[in-house]
């Protein structure tokens, strides 16, 4: 993803991508984002629904400090990318709930193309791709002449 929108992001949802700069020995989020911007509206959403989900379970411990409470409950991104065709977003510190708004947006992934957001298509042949219908033509017809397939 470009730089402007992993910092969106991060500024955004500091919280949730508090380990964004970390080394790699710490984080998996040393690497950033893995995918393309076609992904940025999903990911929004998907940190929306989960920080307002943490709001709202801060209000059922007021005997919590900020500390406390965001040791014990906010949840942190641990690694986002791309796997199989699909957006992978890995948290620790989740509840049922959160793992199920994941479950949503890497479902909701399949259906949109990585790179530019656009609507995809299933597409048969060679590795799993997330590309909408022109790209996958651009790109087989430029692989093809090269005598390779895609991967």
């Amino acid at each position: 993803m470009r730089d402007e929108l992993d910092k969106l992001l991060c500024e955004k949802f500091p919280k949730i991508f508090r380990d964004r700069n970390k080394s790699m020995q710490e984080s998996c989020m040393h690497w950033g984002f893995e995918h393309g911007d076609g992904w940025f509206d999903i990911i929004e959403s998907l940190c929306a629904n989960i920080q307002s989900h943490v709001s709202w379970k801060r209000r059922q411990h007021p005997d919590l400090s900020d500390e406390e409470f965001d040791e014990q409950h906010q949840p942190i991104a641990a690694q986002v990318k791309e796997k199989f065709g699909g957006l992978r977003f890995y948290m620790d510190n989740t509840d049922d709930y959160i793992q199920g708004a994941i479950s949503m947006a890497e479902s909701m992934s399949y259906r949109k193309w990585e790179q530019g957001g656009n609507k995809r298509q299933k597409r048969r042949g060679g590795g799993m791709r997330t590309l909408c219908g022109t790209c996958h033509k651009q790109k087989w017809n430029v692989t093809r002449r090269q005598g390779r397939r895609l991967s």
